[in-house]
Order: structure tokens, then C-alpha cells, then sequence
């Protein structure tokens, strides 16, 4: 298929969906729950048709289901072959190393090799992005050729710092972007959760073990140590395993934003005490999984009405990221009562396991996944990003209290107040 036919039958296809979709009486109703519960309000058509065509690629209904899986199933316009691609489309941020007549040659940050990147739009529409500077962009493949389907952000040459936290915040939300088209970055994710596997089980004989938040930073810290081989490390086991926690779970702030936050600042910050799972996945990697302890007290009581928050809990721990289908399978086997409890937690008639799998891990299936936890570990990216967090505070530790106004300690030449400090 030729390039400008490719471009148009996207661009089409994209139309397509988004006029079905606001026009939809159910998909429409379900846009607005999340136009409200996200606050996303726009005046501008523009804006509204991009908040749609995010929605419909990035969100779920009601009932669990791929938005876009609902247009494709409805829709009656739509090419498969775009729907395919739309599937496997992604966020990341890109460094641009070239501008060519009609494309970019890009640097991806979170897989570390290069792409040519066709955009929709007329590049003499793009004269804002300049060589080197850092664009934020979605992406997609058909026939091995890389198309842009939407440019969020670009961040200047010097805005480095900016585009490696836009990098990891995406990476979180697309882990598998990092080794989607890259088999040399998929064989070191292979054999980091190899190893990461064998270290966790020779320590506590078990892939699983439940926490306080408070400890769990140490241990991260502790375990990154290990892994890395450093000297004079070692693990207290009893000190992790032996922990006193109320059981009881209450809605997170569960944003890319609070990850990168937890992976530099702690878990230790938050202002309440909770327990943190930490699964270690043989095919995927270290899962750090927030109140697993209190889904396994709920399982071991065989009850959601003695502990606060059981059914949300229970919801949040089918739903989340953060768990792998692999240790949905091992509550299964743990707990015989499992099926039962989420039936009548959810009100839902889940028949087997393969049925609840179907509907929240659906897009396991599709590809190899490796944990957030395991795409930070591997990333050059993130570990410029702890590097620049350590120069910060030792700057401010020599330099005392930076000023509004005086020039920003990270070396973009801006005032700090109009940099770092924001």
C-alpha cells in the first residue's frame, strides 16, 4: 500500500471512528463519565475531536471493554488493517536527529533505536519542531513503515530533563514499547526478570511477599543492590516478611505521575500506612502491587464484608497494571473461593478463570509484556532521570536554597522559577 494511501485510508478511519463514537448513545454517555470524572473540559472542536481520539485508543467502558474494540465490533467504516495497527499504537517521547522532506529521523528514549516517523500532518505544518529538540507523539506501524498519528508535545534541545520524565511516564503506560521493535532490548528484559526471578525466590523461597509501604523503599533499595551485584549487600528477609498491617484498602491516587514519583521519592511518603505485595512473575517480571496482602486476607476469611473497602479492592485488583494475569491464575489455585467472592463482590457471573482473564488482561494476548518495575530497571532513560534527581540535591546541598529568580541549578539558562522549581 503506498504511502499517501496509507495516510488517507488513517486518516479516514480515524474520522470514522470518532464520529461514531459521538454519536453512539452508549459510547457518547460513557465519554462524558469520563470527560467528568478526568476534568477534561475544552472549548475548542479541535481539542475535543483529540480528547476523543485519545479515548477511544487509551480507554475502557464501563464493562471492561476496549473502547475501541466496542468502534471496531459497531463501527461499520472502518478498515481492519488500520484497527490492527490501532491496537498496537503507542505514546513515547522521540529525539529528533534529522528533518526530512516528509518525515523525521527519530531516537525513541524508551527503546533506545532509531525510526523514521511519517506525520498526518504537512511537515510545513510541524516549522515548531527543530532538530533535536524532543517530540511526545503516538505512533504506529503498517507494513513496517512508522506513522505519527497525533503530536502531544515537543520540548526543546535543552529540555532534556523534561523529556526523559515524559519517557518514563509513558513507558510506565506502554512498557511494552520498549522492546515492541527491538529484540536486542526484549533479550535484556528476558534476562533481567531471569534474574530478578532467581534472586527473589533463593532469598524468601516464594514469588510473593506483603509489606508495609513504610518498608518498602528499603527493600527496593536493598534488592536493586543485590541484584546489581554490589558488595557487602544482603536481605533481612524476617524484617520484610513479618510485618503487623491493618487490612484495608482506600482509592489511590494511581497516576503515571505518582509512580515516578513513588520510584524516586518512596512509598514511605504517603501519608497513611498500607500494605504493598511485591509478586515476582517468572515471564514478567517484579509486579509491586499496592493492598495484595489485603486481597489475600479477604481470600483467607472467605468474606468482603469484615474488612473496609473489600469490594473495591477486589475490583481494583482484577483491573490494575500493576497485576499480571500470572497472579490473578495463583489466587485461583491459592483460594478456591476466589470465583465466588469476586461474583459477589462485583456481581458479575464469572464462570472460570479464562472468562475474568478475557476481560481485564485481553491485551495480554496480544504480546510479550514485561512489568513497569522491569522497563524502569532496563531503561537508560530512567536512570539518567535518578542520576539528574541525585546532581539536584547535591547542588542544593552545596548552593542552599535556590532563588525564584536566579538561573536554574540543571543548566537550561532559564530562571529556576521558570524550570526545575515548576
Amino acid at each position: 500500500m503506498a504511502v499517501i494511501e496509507t495516510l488517507n485510508l488513517i486518516s479516514k478511519t480515524m474520522d470514522d471512528l470518532i464520529d461514531f463514537a459521538v454519536n453512539d448513545e452508549y459510547l457518547s454517555k460513557e465519554f462524558e463519565k469520563f470527560i467528568e470524572i478526568n476534568e477534561l473540559y475544552t472549548e475548542k472542536s479541535s481539542e475535543l475531536a483529540a480528547l476523543v481520539s485519545d479515548y477511544i485508543l487509551d480507554e475502557k467502558t464501563a464493562d471492561n471493554t476496549s473502547v475501541l474494540d466496542y468502534c471496531a465490533k459497531n463501527c461499520t467504516n472502518r478498515s481492519q488493517k488500520i484497527i490492527s495497527a490501532l491496537r498496537k499504537s503507542y505514546i513515547s517521547v522521540f529525539k529528533v536527529n534529522k528533518i526530512l522532506k516528509n518525515a523525521y529521523q527519530c531516537t525513541s528514549l524508551a527503546s533506545e533505536n532509531n525510526f523514521e516517523l511519517i506525520p498526518l500532518t504537512k511537515m510545513s505544518n510541524l516549522r515548531g519542531i527543530g532538530l533535536y529538540d524532543y517530540i511526545k507523539a503516538r505512533i504506529i506501524e503498517i507494513d513496517n513503515i512508522f506513522y505519527i498519528l497525533e503530536i502531544f508535545d515537543c520540548y526543546g534541545a535543552f529540555r532534556e530533563h523534561m523529556a526523559n520524565t515524559e519517557c518514563i511516564r509513558c513507558l510506565i503506560k506502554y512498557p511494552e514499547s520498549q522492546t515492541m521493535y527491538n529484540k536486542e532490548k526484549l533479550k535484556e528484559l528476558e534476562a533481567s526478570t531471569k534474574l530478578f526471578y532467581g534472586k527473589f525466590t533463593e532469598i524468601f523461597g516464594t514469588d510473593e511477599i506483603v509489606m508495609t509501604n513504610v518498608l518498602a523503599d528499603e527493600f527496593i533499595f536493598e534488592f536493586n543492590n543485590l541484584v546489581s551485584n554490589k558488595p557487602n549487600t544482603a536481605i533481612n528477609k524476617e524484617r520484610y516478611v513479618n510485618v503487623n498491617v491493618e487490612y484495608k484498602f482506600f482509592k489511590q491516587h494511581d497516576s503515571e505521575e505518582d509512580f515516578i514519583k513513588n520510584a524516586v521519592g518512596g512509598f514511605s511518603a504517603s501519608e497513611q500506612t498500607y500494605d504493598i505485595g511485591f509478586f515476582m512473575d517468572k515471564d514478567s517480571g517484579l509486579y509491586i502491587v499496592p493492598f495484595l496482602g489485603t486481597v489475600n486476607e479477604i481470600l483467607r476469611t472467605n468474606s468482603i464484608q469484615n474488612i473496609t473497602g473489600a469490594k473495591e479492592c477486589l475490583e481494583y485488583f482484577l483491573s490494575s497494571e500493576k497485576v499480571s494475569p500470572n497472579l490473578i491464575i495463583k489466587k485461583t489455585k491459592e483460594y478456591k473461593n476466589f470465583l465466588d467472592l469476586i461474583n459477589e463482590a462485583l456481581g458479575t457471573n464469572f464462570k472460570d478463570i479464562r472468562e475474568i482473564l478475557g476481560r481485564h488482561k485481553a491485551e495480554w494476548s496480544t504480546s510479550q509484556r514485561f512489568s513497569p518495575t522491569m522497563a524502569l530497571y532496563n531503561s537508560k532513560t530512567f536512570e539518567k532521570m535518578i542520576g539528574f534527581e541525585e546532581e539536584m540535591e547535591n547542588k542544593a546541598a552545596h548552593t542552599g536554597n535556590i532563588g525564584r529568580n536566579e538561573p536554574c541549578p540543571c543548566g537550561s539558562g532559564k530562571k529556576y522559577k521558570n524550570c526545575c522549581m515548576a
